[in-house]
């Protein structure tokens, strides 16, 4: 019977997966442990059997299993964290399960929320009640503070000069625009610095945004889950495998066009082994393509808000150096001095015409 034939292999795949082990303890799978997936090789572990404690696992921001730590080592693989709550951290026992364990907002926050800062500054104001501060005090000295647009930090500047020489001395206000100059140009290097690895994080952006959607194209053209592993590659393997990685996207079309499989010594090679050739709705892997587009649409507004943020930030310095350098003041004194005839008029009247035109007033200010 027809039926019975398309149900038997069905039945046949649940059984397979219900006896699946997994982890290091090589267990069948159990809805009551916590496990999580390894971001490379995609298989799952127990939080218990990995020492992770259920609650960090919000913080997780790649997980690397042991099994893949041990068999790359050349690659100094680690799993890697979210920055926590400021206001978990600073709880009275920041492990229990009372203290808040989820995740920051990156750059734009410390804490998960607006409700996080709101708690910790109420602690934070009790304390000092209690420390015998008055509530009311406290708020004639904030309550005409302004929102905060920038984070000064303090630097020490060592000016060095040499010995040999001995120049001639130098006036306070020079000293002083001298210190500003090195300031600034420690600034302008840090902000290009932060630049150029923003620029760099991008640049993995784009190259994870283009797999998926050769992932995510091919899925459609086979007919098949797709899941392409190499979506979970970390930096260093981008740097050393970026560029053939999208290359065998276009070799494995080739093979499918042709039907025909590369022969080397006799031993079939390919790169199959990186996606997932199960059903198209796979348990394993399913939504992967809107999960990981999501994602690559996140971090590509994050960092396109950053490298503006950035860019910005570099010309208001480059302007300040400027300023510093060629005051306008200082270039309007320096200026040749031209005919009399371009002076503005003392009695406001209209300037004598030259060659049949009147000259505009109004077009350069008396200093």
């Amino acid at each position: 019977m027809p039926v019975d034939t398309k149900e038997e292999p069905e039945d046949e795949d649940s059984e397979r997966e219900d006896d699946k082990l997994y982890c290091v303890c090589k267990t069948r799978y159990d809805e009551d442990r916590v496990m999580i997936a390894c971001d490379r090789c995609d298989e799952w572990y127990h939080t218990q059997c990995v020492n992770m404690p259920d609650l960090e696992v919000d913080l997780v921001d790649q997980f690397i299993c042991p099994v893949c730590i041990q068999t790359n080592s050349h690659l100094h693989l680690q799993t890697t964290y979210k920055r926590r709550c400021f206001f978990g951290l600073k709880h009275t026992d920041p492990s229990s399960s009372n203290a808040c364990h989820k995740p920051s907002r990156g750059a734009f926050s410390k804490y998960c929320s607006d409700e996080c800062g709101i708690k910790y500054m109420q602690m934070r104001i009790s304390q000092w009640e209690r420390s015998g501060g008055k509530r009311d005090k406290l708020w004639e000295s904030v309550k005409n503070a302004e929102k905060r647009e920038g984070v000064v930090v303090c630097a020490d500047v060592k000016m060095e000069i040499d010995s040999k020489l001995s120049p001639a001395p130098i006036s306070a206000q020079k000293r002083k625009a001298n210190r500003e100059i090195v300031c600034l140009n420690s600034r302008l290097e840090n902000v290009v610095r932060e630049r150029e690895m923003m620029k760099r994080e991008m640049d993995m952006v784009l190259w994870r945004e283009k797999l998926v959607k050769l992932a995510s194209e091919r899925a459609e053209k086979v007919d098949e889950c797709g899941w392409d592993q190499r979506l979970c590659f970390g930096e260093e393997e981008w740097d050393d495998f970026g560029a053939e990685v999208l290359e065998s996207y276009e070799e494995k079309a080739k093979e499918d066009a042709s039907d025909d499989v590369m022969q080397v010594d006799g031993v079939t090679t390919g790169h199959g082994e990186w996606w997932c050739t199960g059903k198209k709705k796979c348990e394993r892997h399913a939504g992967w393509q809107k999960l990981r587009v999501a994602e690559v649409v996140f971090d590509k507004e994050t960092k396109e808000t950053i490298l503006s943020t950035l860019t910005t930030r570099e010309r208001e310095v480059r302007k300040g150096i400027e300023d510093i350098l060629y005051p306008p003041s200082t270039n309007a004194s320096q200026a040749p001095s031209k005919p009399s005839l371009a002076d503005p008029p003392l009695n406001g009247t209209s300037k004598p015409r030259i060659n049949g035109e009147t000259i505009e007033k109004g077009k350069k200010k008396k200093s």
